[in-house]
């Protein structure tokens, strides 16, 4: 018996450790076979997929995780800022090569990555992933009879790679953070199940993104968005955190309709606002409060001389009193009938709320964030870029206990989060960097940026940077932060 139960033992110590290399390669604690094959790079019938969520594609999405980079990082130091100084990267090129490379140098590195990837809004999605090509196989196989499955397998095909990459470069007790309309919320959250694991799932958070409904749907009018977020490993995660509780708040120990109970409240454990002199034992209940006193009080210096009991409907047990007592914290009584209060010392972690709302923890909106590209360049040269403010509070809800760490978010776009790894550096005296990924897709000619000047998405993130680290040093950097950055292109190997 006793060696079955170490063999068992054995057994699924070495399926932990399995898991933790390939969390994608499990349904919850049971390991499927053939998908650890396919991410090892063995053979597996294509046509005999048996996993839990699966799409056209998926096994070809799998393999590409697995190709060597063929590109090298080449720094461009005429549009860096800083160089010789900075660890802050901004790096143009395909995000899903530059994914492969960073492997290389910051596996297991990285504390935090936000990404703002694109939302698949019905059109026709399109990618690069040399995945075109091998398309015609599969269509042999099984085509794809409805555009609409073809429009959701595209985008998972094109997302499933980036994020089974991106989870290999977080530390353990990193988090990514991903914003989705709800267009993919459903099917981002079974694959980053898959790919993170069930038991990482943090949050759905919802941001109030509008002031103003947008009215395009024909049945509501949508003022949020989402925010998805997934820990490599839940249990060396902490809470997230954008405030401390209130110093010195009071917090009743009386709650009507609670079991009715004894507490016991020891010699000089109490604070009274009363003058010396003994309270006798008596009935103190009133209106809904049930309370008790069981025993003489002999107050003095504002204390309590003798230990006491109260028998009432109490929020605390016991052990609760006793812990808050060795803590240090206070009990207090004002008068006569005794009301317990418990004074908090204040100051510790408040677990955020997963609603971001403008009354609640007051998140700017999209609004806000077109006045601050306005106000940047003079006109609204880039559409839908998230509010500073808001990825700044993500980080700071995650890394509100580190000095330094590496925020990587490989969908750029206007290079909000740089600015906002800026922001929060100054505001809090930190010494966190950044890893800015954009691929130089062209803009639209149509587009305000377009008769503005630039060219690629890459080249008015560069833009956007630059600007903001010139207003940054207007505004006065007195503890002379790292306000600059590499450029790195990729280039052929």
């Amino acid at each position: 018996m006793q060696k079955t139960d170490e063999k068992k033992q054995w057994t699924q110590k070495n399926l932990d450790k399995l898991k933790g290399i390939f969390p994608e390669a499990f349904i919850g604690n049971k390991l499927v076979v053939e998908k650890l094959l396919q991410l090892v790079g063995e053979e597996t019938d294509l046509t005999n997929e048996k996993y839990e969520f699966n799409w056209y594609g998926k096994a070809e999405a799998i393999r590409l995780i697995e190709e060597p980079p063929t590109k090298i990082f080449q720094p461009n130091l005429e549009k860096s800022m800083n160089w010789e100084s900075t660890n802050n990267l901004y790096i143009e090129g395909e995000n899903l090569e530059v994914l492969r490379l960073l492997q290389q140098s910051h596996e297991g590195k990285i504390k935090m990555i936000y990404i703002d990837p694109p939302y698949n809004t019905g059109m026709e999605f399109i990618y690069n992933d040399n995945f075109r090509g091998r398309v015609n196989t599969f269509n042999d196989l099984q085509p794809i009879k409805h555009v609409s499955e073809r429009l959701h397998s595209n985008w998972l095909n094109f997302m499933y790679p980036r994020l089974m990459l991106a989870r290999k470069l977080l530390t353990e007790d990193g988090m990514i953070f991903i914003s989705i309309s709800d267009k993919e919320l459903y099917n981002l959250k079974k694959i980053c199940d898959e790919i993170f694991g069930e038991e990482n799932f943090v949050s759905t958070f919802i941001w109030e993104k509008k002031k103003k409904p947008s009215f395009l749907d024909r049945n509501v009018g949508c003022v949020t968005e989402y925010i998805l977020a997934f820990s490599k490993n839940n249990e060396k995660s902490q809470a997230l955190s954008i405030e401390k509780t209130t110093i010195g708040k009071k917090y009743p120990i009386n709650n009507a309709g609670n079991a009715l109970r004894v507490l016991t409240f020891p010699e000089g454990s109490v604070k009274f606002s009363l003058s010396d002199g003994i309270v006798q034992k008596q009935e103190m209940s009133a209106g809904k409060i049930i309370t008790e006193l069981l025993d003489d009080v002999v107050i003095k210096n504002g204390r309590n001389q003798n230990a006491f009991r109260l028998k009432g409907e109490w929020r605390y047990s016991q052990e609760r009193v006793d812990e808050i007592i060795r803590n240090g914290e206070e009990i207090v009584i004002s008068k006569v009938p005794f009301r317990p209060n418990h004074v908090k010392k204040g100051g510790e972690v408040k677990k955020m709320k997963n609603l971001f709302s403008i009354p609640g923890y007051g998140f700017p909106t999209y609004e806000d964030a077109d006045k601050q590209i306005t106000e940047l360049f003079g006109k609204k040269v880039f559409d839908y870029a998230k509010p500073e403010m808001l990825i700044r509070r993500l980080i700071q809800s995650l890394l509100y206990q580190d000095e330094e760490a590496i925020i990587l978010d490989f969908f750029s776009g206007s290079a909000t989060t740089g600015e906002s790894v800026w922001r929060l550096n100054q505001e809090f005296h930190k010494n966190h960097r950044f890893i800015l990924v954009q691929h130089p897709e062209e803009i639209n000619q149509k587009t305000v940026a377009y008769q503005e000047g630039f060219r690629t998405i890459s080249e008015l993130g560069w833009e956007r940077l630059k600007r903001s680290r010139e207003r940054i040093l207007q505004e006065g950097n007195p503890e002379n932060q790292d306000i600059g950055f590499i450029f790195l292109e990729l280039k052929d190997d």
